[in-house]
């Protein structure tokens, strides 16, 4: 069938359409593998923080209940974004059967949007050492205020900033997972964190792997079993842009949140006067943190 100045958009859209959603999904999705991920139905999405109840009381035998007061914390708001790109397909590239460059342009279309939605959420983590969050501190802190009126301890803060560089034999590891497991609701109550997912960037690939998978303990010369094989999943992201920079995290309990809004679509329409379609992609999304218990983070910095 030929294709006309009245048709070939809307012959060219199912096949464009079908590289485009081909190339966005040709990879896995490496945000999936660290962020709960859900579908949103509203503009934004609001978290809030209770301080909790604390631990209970012994009651008499004839005394009143003792009822705990609900502590309001901090309030997180996740907006949806929108971005989108196009492309522009001339009536002349159809007729001249340029088929190889047609098939290119949605395929890029594809790949710079699921960059986006990569980096975005990689940037959660490269920012939460310097960007402060929802309690006035970066998400990776060893500061972070507790606001519990129930606290024992009024002068203890929360903490899951680790300063030491991923080594080869496990060292910072340990002190990472041991840094989790002391993690405390605002009270000060131990919220029984436990690791079982390691994040690094491509640089520590390989060193996550020999302190995962090694049957003795990596990079020593002795006979001690690597107690760290098998406990943790690891997880590479390819966005993470300081090398040294590792995070431990409890896949249950931490607070790291993809929301979608509008997943990856592509349509298109054709100019009658000037034959030439247009297409475009667009998705909407939000990304961040409600909380930072449930994960550590070091960026590689050892302390003096």
């Amino acid at each position: 069938m030929a294709i006309s100045s009245m048709n070939f958009q809307a012959l060219l859209e199912p096949r464009l359409r079908k590289v485009f959603f081909s190339a966005y999904d040709e990879k896995k999705e490496e945000y999936r593998e660290v962020f709960h991920v859900a579908d949103s139905k509203k503009a934004k999405e609001t978290d809030q923080h209770v301080t909790g109840l604390g631990i209970w009381e012994e009651k008499s035998e004839s005394g009143p209940i003792s009822y705990a007061e609900i502590g309001m914390g901090d309030e997180v708001t996740y907006v949806h974004k929108e971005y989108a790109k196009g492309i522009q397909v001339p009536r002349r590239l159809v007729d001249d059967e340029m088929y190889d460059v047609i098939d290119k342009l949605p395929r890029e279309l594809a790949r710079g949007g699921r960059a986006l939605v990569e980096i975005t959420a990689a940037n959660v983590l490269n920012e939460g050492f310097t960007k402060n969050g929802y309690d006035g501190v970066p998400l990776f802190s060893d500061a972070h205020p507790l606001k519990g009126k129930d606290k024992k301890d009024p002068a203890k803060v929360g903490d899951n900033y680790l300063d030491l560089e991923l080594d080869g034999q496990g060292k910072a590891l340990e002190e990472a997972i041991k840094l989790l497991q002391a993690q405390v609701d605002d009270n000060g109550l131990k919220i029984q964190a436990k690791a079982d997912t390691l994040i690094v960037p491509t640089d520590l690939e390989f060193t996550a792997l020999r302190l995962l998978n090694s049957t003795l303990q990596a990079g020593t010369p002795n006979n001690d079993v690597n107690v760290l094989k098998g406990k943790l999943k690891p997880v590479v992201l390819s966005y993470l842009e300081n090398p040294k920079a590792f995070f431990v995290a409890d896949s249950t309990l931490h607070q790291l949140w993809f929301f979608w809004r509008v997943k990856p679509e592509f349509k298109g329409e054709e100019n009658f006067d000037t034959m030439v379609a247009k297409y475009r992609g667009y998705l909407r999304f939000s990304v961040g943190y409600s909380d930072w218990r449930g994960i550590v983070g070091s960026d590689g910095t050892v302390s003096p």
